[in-house]
């Protein structure tokens, strides 16, 4: 039967297994610090967010309270049919029938 010997060295053994465990623990740090700088960068991104959403509401409102102030915001204008200058407004029949003889033409003949 073959037997395979090994000298295992204690100290080199412990060695390795606290540079291995010094490596992970510089990598998981390394993972959680850059978690947390995302994290910061998302919350001060929906603090001006809000921020900005609570001015707009702000601005709202004080238009809001002065449109309230005002009695009658319907502002009147003229009616075109009561002007007051005698201006005669074009014929809309002479237009309907111009129209129509443009829709009636005949098709080009020789074309399928």
């Amino acid at each position: 039967m073959l037997t395979f010997e090994f000298s295992v060295n204690v100290l080199i053994l412990l060695g390795i297994i606290a540079v291995s465990g010094f490596a992970g623990f510089s990598l998981r740090s390394r993972q959680l610090a850059k978690s947390k700088l995302k994290l910061a960068k998302a919350e001060n991104e929906m603090i001006s967010s809000h921020a900005e959403i609570l001015e707009l509401q702000k601005e709202y409102m004080t238009m809001e309270l002065k449109l309230r102030g005002i009695k009658d915001p319907v502002i009147v204008m003229r009616n075109p049919l009561h002007n007051e200058s005698n201006e005669k407004l074009p014929d809309g029949a002479l237009r309907k029938r111009c129209s129509r003889k443009t829709l009636r033409q005949p098709a080009a003949k020789g074309i399928s």
